[in-house]
């Protein structure tokens, strides 16, 4: 081969590399969807008391951990783990607080750990009922979803729940017994 027939050749080289560097660059649009990313959403989880047959118990309190799935989170008041106003709220059966946050401001508690347990965000919520109430819909807890996320109800878990009344005996008695698994339901 000649030096002409060597250079020539190296040309047509170079104009196919850089064709092909061209072509790779035009069809990688940066690796997105080309729009923007799915905006974060909110969704309301009732959380609901099921009483087992033939059982109708007085509730006094209830206690659960609710742990969160992937990609859903809690607000907080300013750097605690206490949740922020509203996130958790009367609703349904315990729908009393206007008399009872008259008397205690806070009567319903919520504790957010963004890693309880194996890396699942988790809340501890705790409802204090002075008057009582009947098995149902007790609260509702603000979730925040990230943008893309799917959420059904079967992605939430509770764990560590105990329900509280009264009884002849004692003046708060574990009814936990009385009752089946909570009920969750995602509203939008």
């Amino acid at each position: 081969m000649t030096l002409r027939g060597k250079r020539q050749a190296c040309r047509y080289l170079r104009h196919a590399v850089a064709a092909l560097l061209l072509a790779l660059l035009v069809s990688c649009g940066g690796g997105g969807s080309g729009g923007p990313a799915p905006a974060p959403t909110t969704v309301s989880l009732k959380l609901s008391t099921v009483a087992r047959a033939g059982e109708n118990p007085q509730i006094k309190g209830v206690t659960l951990t609710l742990l969160l799935p992937d990609g859903v989170t809690l607000k907080t008041a300013g750097s605690t783990r206490q949740t922020a106003d509203g996130v958790v709220r009367y609703s349904g059966a315990a729908a009393f607080s206007n008399l009872t946050s008259q008397l205690f401001p806070r009567p319903l508690f919520g504790n957010f750990s963004a890693a309880r347990p194996a890396g699942r965000g988790a809340v501890r919520v705790s409802i204090i009922g002075l008057a009582g109430f009947a098995p149902g819909e007790f609260a509702t807890v603000a979730c925040d979803v990230a943008g893309g996320t799917t959420v059904t109800e079967q992605g939430f878990q509770v764990v560590e729940f105990q329900v509280i009344g009264d009884s002849a005996t004692q003046l708060s008695a574990d009814l936990t017994d009385k009752f089946a698994a909570p009920k969750l339901e995602i509203t939008r």
